[in-house]
Protein backbone atom coordinates (compact mmCIF):
# COMPACT_ATOMS: atom_id res chain seq x y z
CA UNK A 1 0.00 0.00 0.00
CA UNK A 2 2.86 2.39 0.78
CA UNK A 3 4.33 1.82 -2.70
CA UNK A 4 0.97 2.46 -4.35
CA UNK A 5 0.61 5.64 -2.29
CA UNK A 6 3.96 6.79 -3.68
CA UNK A 7 3.29 5.81 -7.30
CA UNK A 8 -0.37 6.70 -7.85
CA UNK A 9 -0.05 10.51 -7.34
CA UNK A 10 2.65 10.53 -10.02
CA UNK A 11 0.35 9.00 -12.61
CA UNK A 12 -2.63 10.98 -11.33
CA UNK A 13 -0.77 14.10 -12.50
CA UNK A 14 -0.26 12.47 -15.91
CA UNK A 15 -4.01 11.75 -16.00
CA UNK A 16 -4.78 15.36 -15.07
CA UNK A 17 -2.70 16.51 -18.03
CA UNK A 18 -4.38 14.02 -20.37
CA UNK A 19 -7.90 15.04 -19.24
CA UNK A 20 -6.98 18.74 -19.48
CA UNK A 21 -5.89 18.21 -23.06
CA UNK A 22 -8.85 16.03 -24.05
CA UNK A 23 -11.40 18.37 -22.45
CA UNK A 24 -9.53 21.46 -23.69
CA UNK A 25 -9.19 22.81 -20.15
CA UNK A 26 -5.76 23.95 -21.28
CA UNK A 27 -5.19 25.09 -24.84
CA UNK A 28 -2.35 23.73 -26.99
CA UNK A 29 -0.65 27.11 -26.57
CA UNK A 30 -0.88 26.77 -22.77
CA UNK A 31 0.66 23.29 -22.88
CA UNK A 32 3.38 24.60 -25.18
CA UNK A 33 4.20 27.35 -22.69
CA UNK A 34 4.26 24.93 -19.75
CA UNK A 35 6.54 22.55 -21.67
CA UNK A 36 8.93 25.40 -22.40
CA UNK A 37 9.05 26.34 -18.70
CA UNK A 38 9.83 22.73 -17.76
CA UNK A 39 12.29 22.14 -20.60
CA UNK A 40 14.24 25.41 -20.51
CA UNK A 41 14.00 26.47 -16.85
CA UNK A 42 12.59 24.11 -14.23
CA UNK A 43 14.16 20.76 -15.14
CA UNK A 44 17.63 22.19 -15.92
CA UNK A 45 17.51 23.96 -12.54
CA UNK A 46 16.58 20.74 -10.74
CA UNK A 47 19.33 18.75 -12.46
CA UNK A 48 21.98 21.45 -11.95
CA UNK A 49 21.40 21.83 -8.21
CA UNK A 50 21.13 18.05 -7.68
CA UNK A 51 24.48 17.43 -9.38
CA UNK A 52 26.38 20.50 -8.23
CA UNK A 53 25.32 20.21 -4.59
CA UNK A 54 24.71 16.47 -4.26
CA UNK A 55 26.94 13.82 -2.69
CA UNK A 56 29.70 12.06 -4.63
CA UNK A 57 28.53 10.18 -7.71
CA UNK A 58 29.87 6.79 -8.75
CA UNK A 59 29.42 7.43 -12.44
CA UNK A 60 31.41 4.50 -13.76
CA UNK A 61 29.76 1.60 -11.94
CA UNK A 62 26.09 2.41 -12.42
CA UNK A 63 26.37 3.90 -15.91
CA UNK A 64 28.48 0.99 -17.14
CA UNK A 65 25.81 -1.48 -16.04
CA UNK A 66 22.87 0.59 -17.20
CA UNK A 67 24.17 1.51 -20.64
CA UNK A 68 25.65 -1.94 -21.31
CA UNK A 69 22.08 -3.22 -20.95
CA UNK A 70 20.49 -0.31 -22.89
CA UNK A 71 22.89 -0.57 -25.81
CA UNK A 72 22.53 -4.37 -25.88
CA UNK A 73 18.74 -4.05 -26.14
CA UNK A 74 19.12 -1.24 -28.71
CA UNK A 75 21.52 -3.30 -30.84
CA UNK A 76 19.48 -6.50 -30.50
CA UNK A 77 16.23 -4.77 -31.52
CA UNK A 78 17.93 -3.01 -34.44
CA UNK A 79 19.57 -6.17 -35.78
CA UNK A 80 16.38 -8.20 -35.39
CA UNK A 81 14.37 -5.56 -37.26
CA UNK A 82 16.91 -5.46 -40.07
CA UNK A 83 16.86 -9.27 -40.31
CA UNK A 84 13.09 -8.99 -40.70
CA UNK A 85 13.79 -6.57 -43.58
CA UNK A 86 12.42 -3.45 -41.90
CA UNK A 87 13.91 -0.21 -43.29
CA UNK A 88 16.81 1.24 -41.31
CA UNK A 89 14.71 4.13 -39.98
CA UNK A 90 12.02 1.80 -38.61
CA UNK A 91 14.65 -0.50 -37.14
CA UNK A 92 16.28 2.45 -35.37
CA UNK A 93 12.90 3.61 -34.07
CA UNK A 94 12.10 0.16 -32.68
CA UNK A 95 15.52 0.09 -31.01
CA UNK A 96 14.88 3.51 -29.43
CA UNK A 97 11.35 2.61 -28.29
CA UNK A 98 12.79 -0.49 -26.61
CA UNK A 99 15.64 1.25 -24.76
CA UNK A 100 14.80 4.94 -24.22
CA UNK A 101 12.88 5.54 -21.00
CA UNK A 102 11.16 8.56 -19.52
CA UNK A 103 13.93 9.07 -16.97
CA UNK A 104 13.16 12.73 -16.26
CA UNK A 105 9.40 13.35 -16.29
CA UNK A 106 8.46 9.96 -14.76
CA UNK A 107 11.80 8.63 -13.53
CA UNK A 108 12.65 11.45 -11.12
CA UNK A 109 9.29 11.59 -9.27
CA UNK A 110 8.88 7.79 -9.11
CA UNK A 111 12.44 7.15 -7.91
CA UNK A 112 12.28 9.93 -5.31
CA UNK A 113 8.84 8.83 -4.09
CA UNK A 114 9.79 5.18 -3.70
CA UNK A 115 13.53 5.17 -2.91
CA UNK A 116 14.03 8.59 -1.32
CA UNK A 117 16.51 11.46 -1.71
CA UNK A 118 19.52 9.12 -1.37
CA UNK A 119 18.56 7.67 -4.76
CA UNK A 120 19.06 11.00 -6.54
CA UNK A 121 22.86 10.81 -7.15
CA UNK A 122 22.82 7.44 -8.99
CA UNK A 123 19.72 8.60 -10.88
CA UNK A 124 21.53 11.76 -12.00
CA UNK A 125 24.43 9.62 -13.22
CA UNK A 126 22.05 7.78 -15.56
CA UNK A 127 20.16 10.90 -16.69
CA UNK A 128 23.46 12.65 -17.45
CA UNK A 129 24.18 10.24 -20.29
CA UNK A 130 20.73 8.91 -21.19
CA UNK A 131 19.53 11.50 -23.68
CA UNK A 132 23.09 12.26 -24.81
CA UNK A 133 23.63 8.66 -26.00
CA UNK A 134 20.34 7.08 -27.09
CA UNK A 135 18.52 9.96 -28.83
CA UNK A 136 21.50 11.05 -30.99
CA UNK A 137 22.26 7.40 -31.84
CA UNK A 138 18.73 6.70 -33.07
CA UNK A 139 18.42 10.13 -34.69
CA UNK A 140 21.64 9.60 -36.62
CA UNK A 141 20.53 6.18 -37.91
CA UNK A 142 17.15 7.59 -38.98
CA UNK A 143 18.73 10.64 -40.61
CA UNK A 144 21.29 8.48 -42.43
CA UNK A 145 18.47 6.41 -43.87
CA UNK A 146 16.89 9.59 -45.21
CA UNK A 147 20.27 10.92 -46.33
CA UNK A 148 20.80 7.89 -48.54
CA UNK A 149 17.57 8.68 -50.36
CA UNK A 150 18.24 12.43 -50.54
CA UNK A 151 21.94 12.30 -51.43
CA UNK A 152 23.19 13.97 -48.22
CA UNK A 153 26.54 13.01 -46.75
CA UNK A 154 26.90 11.08 -43.49
CA UNK A 155 29.22 13.82 -42.19
CA UNK A 156 26.48 16.44 -42.55
CA UNK A 157 24.06 14.21 -40.63
CA UNK A 158 26.57 13.63 -37.81
CA UNK A 159 27.36 17.34 -37.54
CA UNK A 160 23.67 18.26 -37.34
CA UNK A 161 23.03 15.61 -34.66
CA UNK A 162 25.99 16.84 -32.60
CA UNK A 163 24.83 20.46 -32.69
CA UNK A 164 21.26 19.49 -31.72
CA UNK A 165 22.58 17.45 -28.76
CA UNK A 166 24.70 20.32 -27.46
CA UNK A 167 21.76 22.73 -27.73
CA UNK A 168 19.55 20.51 -25.56
CA UNK A 169 19.06 22.52 -22.30
CA UNK A 170 18.84 19.36 -20.18
CA UNK A 171 22.19 18.09 -21.46
CA UNK A 172 23.71 21.58 -21.24
CA UNK A 173 22.58 21.96 -17.60
CA UNK A 174 24.06 18.57 -16.69
CA UNK A 175 27.37 19.37 -18.41
CA UNK A 176 27.64 22.79 -16.71
CA UNK A 177 26.78 21.22 -13.34
CA UNK A 178 29.57 18.65 -13.65
CA UNK A 179 32.05 21.38 -14.65
CA UNK A 180 30.89 23.51 -11.69
CA UNK A 181 31.27 20.51 -9.39
CA UNK A 182 34.70 19.70 -10.82
CA UNK A 183 35.88 23.23 -10.07
CA UNK A 184 34.71 22.82 -6.44
CA UNK A 185 32.91 26.15 -6.79
CA UNK A 186 30.37 26.87 -4.04
CA UNK A 187 26.86 27.74 -5.15
CA UNK A 188 25.88 31.18 -3.77
CA UNK A 189 22.88 30.88 -1.46
CA UNK A 190 20.58 33.19 -3.48
CA UNK A 191 21.40 31.20 -6.63
CA UNK A 192 20.86 27.87 -4.85
CA UNK A 193 17.51 29.09 -3.49
CA UNK A 194 16.40 30.29 -6.92
CA UNK A 195 17.35 26.99 -8.55
CA UNK A 196 15.64 25.02 -5.79
CA UNK A 197 12.42 27.02 -6.26
CA UNK A 198 12.49 26.45 -10.02
CA UNK A 199 13.34 22.78 -9.55
CA UNK A 200 10.48 22.28 -7.10
CA UNK A 201 7.89 23.06 -9.77
CA UNK A 202 9.53 20.86 -12.41
CA UNK A 203 8.08 17.49 -11.39
CA UNK A 204 4.33 18.29 -11.22
CA UNK A 205 4.48 20.49 -14.32
CA UNK A 206 6.47 17.88 -16.23
CA UNK A 207 3.95 15.14 -15.41
CA UNK A 208 0.98 17.31 -16.40
CA UNK A 209 2.76 18.20 -19.67
CA UNK A 210 3.48 14.52 -20.29
CA UNK A 211 -0.21 13.69 -19.98
CA UNK A 212 -1.13 16.56 -22.25
CA UNK A 213 1.41 15.54 -24.89
CA UNK A 214 0.54 11.84 -25.08
CA UNK A 215 -0.36 11.09 -28.70
CA UNK A 216 -3.66 9.37 -29.59
CA UNK A 217 -3.52 5.59 -29.58
CA UNK A 218 -4.80 3.88 -32.73
CA UNK A 219 -5.65 0.19 -32.44
CA UNK A 220 -4.04 -0.51 -35.81
CA UNK A 221 -0.69 0.68 -34.44
CA UNK A 222 -0.65 -2.04 -31.77
CA UNK A 223 1.00 -4.55 -34.07
CA UNK A 224 3.84 -7.01 -33.52
CA UNK A 225 6.41 -4.23 -33.91
CA UNK A 226 4.87 -2.17 -31.11
CA UNK A 227 4.40 -5.28 -28.93
CA UNK A 228 8.07 -6.14 -29.34
CA UNK A 229 9.10 -2.66 -28.24
CA UNK A 230 6.80 -2.79 -25.20
CA UNK A 231 8.08 -6.18 -24.00
CA UNK A 232 11.72 -5.24 -24.58
CA UNK A 233 11.29 -1.95 -22.72
CA UNK A 234 9.38 -2.84 -19.57
CA UNK A 235 10.34 -6.53 -19.19
CA UNK A 236 13.64 -7.48 -20.81
CA UNK A 237 15.57 -4.23 -20.23
CA UNK A 238 15.02 -4.12 -16.44
CA UNK A 239 15.73 -7.86 -16.24
CA UNK A 240 19.02 -7.39 -18.09
CA UNK A 241 20.00 -4.40 -15.92
CA UNK A 242 19.28 -6.47 -12.80
CA UNK A 243 21.35 -9.41 -14.09
CA UNK A 244 24.31 -7.21 -15.06
CA UNK A 245 24.05 -5.27 -11.80
CA UNK A 246 24.16 -8.43 -9.72
CA UNK A 247 27.09 -9.71 -11.78
CA UNK A 248 28.93 -6.40 -11.29
CA UNK A 249 28.08 -6.48 -7.56
CA UNK A 250 26.42 -3.06 -7.54
CA UNK A 251 25.38 -1.87 -4.07
CA UNK A 252 21.69 -2.40 -3.39
CA UNK A 253 20.51 1.22 -3.74
CA UNK A 254 22.21 1.93 -7.12
CA UNK A 255 20.99 -1.47 -8.31
CA UNK A 256 17.40 -0.65 -7.38
CA UNK A 257 17.68 2.76 -9.03
CA UNK A 258 19.11 1.30 -12.25
CA UNK A 259 16.47 -1.44 -12.50
CA UNK A 260 13.62 0.94 -11.70
CA UNK A 261 14.81 3.50 -14.25
CA UNK A 262 15.16 0.74 -16.86
CA UNK A 263 11.48 -0.12 -16.36
CA UNK A 264 10.25 3.43 -17.00
CA UNK A 265 7.79 3.82 -19.89
CA UNK A 266 9.20 4.78 -23.26
CA UNK A 267 10.06 8.48 -23.29
CA UNK A 268 7.79 10.87 -25.16
CA UNK A 269 10.88 12.25 -26.92
CA UNK A 270 10.97 9.01 -28.90
CA UNK A 271 7.60 9.92 -30.40
CA UNK A 272 8.73 13.50 -31.02
CA UNK A 273 11.70 12.15 -32.96
CA UNK A 274 9.43 9.93 -35.04
CA UNK A 275 6.55 12.32 -35.72
CA UNK A 276 7.93 13.60 -39.04
CA UNK A 277 7.22 10.16 -40.54
CA UNK A 278 3.69 8.78 -40.10
CA UNK A 279 4.77 5.12 -40.24
CA UNK A 280 7.38 5.69 -37.52
CA UNK A 281 5.12 7.92 -35.42
CA UNK A 282 2.22 5.46 -35.18
CA UNK A 283 4.32 2.62 -33.77
CA UNK A 284 6.24 4.95 -31.47
CA UNK A 285 3.00 6.53 -30.21
CA UNK A 286 1.57 3.09 -29.47
CA UNK A 287 4.68 2.17 -27.50
CA UNK A 288 4.81 5.44 -25.54
CA UNK A 289 1.11 5.43 -24.64
CA UNK A 290 0.87 1.72 -23.82
CA UNK A 291 3.98 1.62 -21.65
CA UNK A 292 2.78 4.77 -19.84
CA UNK A 293 -0.66 3.23 -19.23
CA UNK A 294 0.93 0.01 -17.95
CA UNK A 295 3.52 1.82 -15.83
CA UNK A 296 1.56 2.09 -12.54
CA UNK A 297 1.03 -1.68 -12.50
CA UNK A 298 4.38 -2.72 -13.97
CA UNK A 299 6.38 -0.43 -11.66
CA UNK A 300 4.40 -1.57 -8.62
CA UNK A 301 5.10 -5.23 -9.46
CA UNK A 302 8.79 -4.46 -10.00
CA UNK A 303 9.03 -2.60 -6.70
CA UNK A 304 7.44 -5.53 -4.91
CA UNK A 305 10.26 -7.71 -6.28
CA UNK A 306 13.03 -5.21 -5.55
CA UNK A 307 12.14 -4.08 -2.03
Amino acid sequence: MQLLTAILPVFALVLIGWVSQRRQLLTPAAFHGLRDIVYFLAMPALLFIAIAEGPALDLVAITSVYFAACLSIFAGAFVLARLLRLPQARAAMLALNASYGNTVMVGIPVVLATLGQDALPPLMAIIALHAAILLPLAGTLIAMDGAKRNGRSALTVLAGTGVATLRNPIIAAIAIAFIWRGLHAPTPKPMAELLSMLGACSTPLALICLGGSLPPLHARALDAEAAAGIVLKIVLLPALVWALGRWADLPILPLRVAVLVAAMPTGANAFLLARKDESLAEVSAATVVTTTMLAPLSLWILLQLLM
